[in-house]
């Protein structure tokens, strides 16, 4: 027995015109899809029931291919200095917030967008005796507090392979730690099994209203003992039906190796992941020159050549492919410089993760390699405010590069990188077709709104292997869909923002269901 739905604009997202006005879905499954005279006569007694879309439409559930599950459920429950236009808000906040571990935490503060950037000094006036944290948006940049700087061990004269303890011009520090110089933070804020298992319910039971019901995501570092973290996923994947796919850090595979873990049909392990830069807003992408708007940086290298072929070599040894996180130009050239040396093994795809700013001459170097992508198009919008004055306008020609990299041949997917960025599909697929954001004009490098769809649909099956049930709406395919108020396909500009979901199915049953509007 199962539920017909009818007079809708159903895209399987097999191609681009692809559309049928009924379909029908039995338990888990979609048996058939077509008009609903014809699925009518053929399924009969087997309607228990009839959904009339009323010209809505629906889509394949979206996947998002980057994500952070722990660290979005963790961020959820904290404060978003995102939400604050000026330093005195987001300290009034950040002071009557609980701590965690001990340790008060605020999540996302961008210096572009308060009325002052924050300051150690202005920390310490928060928290005198207590240690606190302010996480920049990028997570790749963090405020401390002189009792956590202490606490942590380190002096102004530290010196950390692969990050940063930031300076005043008087020699001391100013309280700012980059990328490799954040690690430490990890064990203090990591959680218990019960604590992961609740932030993972609060990151599903949120994406689940932006209508994704699976994620590839990568925190197994930074979250606690392996087995627990591993336990948390298993438990709260099996209880929802939320797919996971699991990137592995390099700091943990050689555990997860011995560990040998079975998981269950919801979880699955993909590429050891590595960093190799930082971000743009806090100037630690590495850049091939200085910053634009700071010469005597270029950003911070978090592993030199020499030790990213041996990470590399590693992942091979294991058979596994590697995934790295390249923001600039020459953090994507040393990376595709490695893959080329070695190649992922046959019949399997490396995953450059973001690529923001890459050279026309990578273009050409990463056409010839097995490959996935990795983009966030919300960037686009996350950046506007500071991307011309890091990049300058020339090399601005160089980023945000969608149809370019569509264009390589490389599998595109499509993530959000949350809590770094709003997981809401919309935002993405705003600016993957519109290209414009502040002064920044990118309509070179647009997809269409099937091309942009395919990143968060289809696409992320194929790079995981789970396409042939998931990822589009075909017999014999899972029923996971997502019923839209319009067709996105006839939206333009801003209207794409504003579109509503109403209904999230997973395996067949509703997870999400919006509130009936008022009139």
């Amino acid at each position: 027995m199962g539920k017909l739905y009818v007079n809708g604009i159903i895209r399987t997202m097999s191609h681009e015109t692809d559309i049928h006005s009924a379909m029908f879905v039995e338990g888990t499954r979609i048996i058939a899809m077509g008009e609903e005279g014809k699925l009518r006569r053929r399924f009969g007694r087997r309607i228990l029931s009839i959904v009339d879309l009323n010209g809505k439409a629906v889509y394949p559930a979206f996947t998002d291919a980057h994500i952070h599950l722990i660290g979005y459920g963790e961020a959820i429950g904290r404060v978003d200095a995102s939400n604050y236009a000026t330093l005195e808000e987001l300290g009034k906040a950040f002071v009557e917030a609980e701590a965690i571990n001990g340790l008060h935490v605020a999540e996302g503060y961008d210096e572009t967008k308060l009325d002052r950037a924050p300051t150690k000094a202005w920390l310490n006036q928060l928290f005198p005796t207590e240690p606190a944290l302010l996480k920049r948006t990028d997570r790749h940049t963090v405020l401390v507090n002189d009792v956590l700087f202490k606490q942590l061990g380190y002096k102004a004269s530290t010196v950390v392979e692969g990050g940063k303890i930031g300076l005043l011009e008087s020699g001391e520090a100013d309280g700012f730690l980059y990328d490799a110089a954040i690690e430490p933070l990890y064990a203090l804020q990591s959680g218990s099994v019960e604590r992961n298992k609740s932030s993972l319910r609060s990151a599903i039971k949120d994406l689940y209203r932006h209508g994704i019901i699976a994620a590839h995501t990568e925190d197994l570092a930074y979250h606690g003992d392996l087995e627990e973290v591993l336990q948390a996923y298993r438990e709260v994947t099996e209880e929802t039906g939320f797919h996971a796919h699991l990137l592995v850090h390099h700091l943990v595979i050689d555990q997860l190796i011995q560990m040998n873990p079975v998981l269950p049909s919801t979880l699955s392990t993909g590429a050891m992941k590595l960093f190799v830069d930082g971000a743009l807003g806090g100037r630690t992408a590495l850049l091939g020159r200085g910053y634009s708007d700071d010469a005597t940086t270029r950003g911070i290298e978090v592993h030199s050549p020499e030790q990213l072929e041996q990470l590399v070599k590693r992942a091979r040894s294991y058979g596994f492919t590697v995934a790295a996180h390249v923001i600039g130009d020459l953090a994507v050239e040393r990376f595709v410089a490695v893959l080329e040396k070695y190649p992922a093994p046959k019949g399997t795809r490396d995953r450059i993760i973001h690529a923001t700013v890459v050279r026309p001459e990578l273009l050409a170097r990463i056409r010839k390699l097995p490959v996935l992508i990795d983009v966030q198009p919300v960037f686009l919008l996350d950046d506007a405010d500071f991307a011309q004055e890091r990049l300058g306008l020339n090399r601005l020609d160089w980023a945000y590069r969608l149809k370019s990299l569509g264009e390589t041949g490389a599998l595109l997917c499509g993530g959000s990188d949350a809590p770094i960025s709003n997981p809401d599909v919309r935002r993405a697929l705003y600016a993957a077709t519109t290209g414009t954001a502040g002064n920044i004009n990118k309509t070179n490098e647009v997809l269409s709104m099937y091309e942009a769809l395919l990143l968060f649909t289809k696409n992320p099956h194929i790079a995981t292997d789970t396409h042939g049930r998931k990822g589009m709406l075909l017999p014999g395919y899972d029923a996971d869909f997502v019923i839209f108020e319009q067709d996105f396909y006839t939206l333009r500009g801003e209207a794409v923002l504003h579109n509503r979901l109403l209904e999230t199915v997973q395996a067949g049953k509703t997870v999400f269901e919006a509130a009936p509007v008022m009139k």
